[in-house]
Parts: structure tokens; C-alpha cells; sequence
């Protein structure tokens, strides 16, 4: 029992800690906006409205695997044909691998969506 209680500690630290703002202005901001724009990689304003959750916290953890497939990898043995769209919108900057927690993906989701801007750029093209 004394374990169980240390691990939800543990993780409710982990959780409670990550504040997605921060992890935006420190990881995303130098290749992403919210709502001002491309930059090398897209906009991400409305992000939550134009992909799932679980795709984001695929493509932000193994961007590689999501857009040439990954035939070892369970889950990315198939290129994702939306990632590929994205990355030829971008090419030849692909995104850095990121390990992100499916948790900390939808507080930055939250986040972004918080900011109530709307997406300009290359990937309002994107169908």
C-alpha cells in the first residue's frame, strides 16, 4: 500500500508540475506560434480541432516514425498519410523527437486551445 500511495505521488508531481505555457516557450516557441504563423514548422493554433490527442502524442514522441513508418516500431510500422502531408508542407525541417506523456500532450492541447487564436499559415491548406 505504502508503494501504491509513492507511485500516485509520484505521478500527481509529474503531472502537477508540468506547465504546458512554460514547456511551450522553452521547447515549441523557436519552430511554432499560436495564431501568428509559420515559422519552420506550423502554426499550432486549433491543433485540438484538427488532430486527436493520441495522433499528436505519436507524432510529437517519434515524428520519423509517424512520417516514413517504422516497420520495428509498434504503431508507426505504416507511414501516417496526415503526417506526411504535413511534413511535405515543411520539408526538409522535420520535427525533433519530444517525450511528452499522453497528459502533458493534452495540457499543452488545453493550453494552445486557451489562447483562443486562430491558425495562419501553410497548414490551414492542409486537408
Amino acid at each position: 500500500m505504502k508503494l501504491l500511495t509513492l507511485a500516485l505521488l509520484v505521478f500527481s508531481f509529474n503531472t502537477l508540475a508540468f506547465d504546458a505555457g512554460k514547456n511551450f516557450q522553452a521547447v515549441c516557441v523557436s519552430c511554432h506560434t499560436i495564431g501568428g504563423g509559420d515559422k519552420i514548422g506550423p502554426d499550432l493554433a486549433g491543433l485540438d480541432k484538427r488532430r486527436k490527442a493520441e495522433w499528436v502524442h505519436k507524432f510529437v514522441n517519434y515524428p520519423d516514425g509517424m512520417i516514413n513508418g517504422d516497420e520495428e516500431e509498434e504503431g508507426y510500422e505504416k507511414p501516417d498519410p496526415i503526417a506526411q502531408k504535413v511534413y511535405a508542407l515543411y520539408k526538409p525541417q522535420m520535427m525533433a523527437e519530444q517525450a511528452m506523456t499522453m497528459d502533458q500532450v493534452k495540457a499543452t492541447l488545453k493550453w494552445i486551445a486557451d489562447q483562443k487564436k486562430e491558425p495562419k499559415g501553410k497548414i490551414t491548406t492542409l486537408k
